[in-house]
């Protein structure tokens, strides 16, 4: 499927929001237990500052179908050659291939930054992104139990990793 990148602005924040909070709502990919505001949009903003984030647009309808982000791993200098990503997917596109280009982009600019290490943060119940994670050369490289706590249930946080070749 053939889809823009447009640099995160505060004219994607609603449907943006709608994407995000949709998993919130049905799933523990997105990790907050009830649905969030449009402002909560700030947040993204503030924690991509100075990163490659992007709302995912289909070119034809200009609908926005998702978003995509980089953000700092940890605050202090001595992790700036590692980054977290993420990306959340409208649910009527997903498997389309829209996730692996989303991939293909952030690794890029990851290198271009010289970002060596690529961290996704995932809830075990969310079969379907680690199996996308490993299928694109991420590893797991560690879980914590049970910290996760959402409908009732507890869920782990899987860690995956890639490294670049920079």
């Amino acid at each position: 499927m053939q889809i823009i990148f447009e640099k995160l602005s505060m004219e994607h924040q609603k449907p943006i929001m709608e994407v995000f909070n949709y998993y919130i709502e049905n799933s523990t990919a997105a990790f907050p237990t009830s649905v969030l505001p449009e402002e909560f949009y700030r947040k993204f903003m503030e924690m991509t500052k100075g990163y490659p984030a992007y709302a995912i647009v289909d070119p034809g309808t200009h609908e926005v179908l998702g978003f995509c982000m980089l953000r700092a791993y940890n605050p202090f200098s001595s992790f700036n050659e590692t980054a977290e990503i993420s990306y959340f997917v409208s649910k009527d596109f997903v498997g389309r291939g829209i996730g692996e280009q989303c991939l293909e982009k952030l690794e890029s600019e990851a290198k271009q930054m010289g970002i060596r290490h690529i961290i996704a943060e995932i809830s075990s119940e969310n079969q379907q992104s680690l199996g996308f994670q490993n299928k694109y050369g991420f590893r797991t490289c560690g879980s914590l139990k049970s910290i996760g706590k959402k409908f009732g249930r507890s869920f782990d946080i899987v860690y995956m990793q890639k490294d670049l070749d920079c």
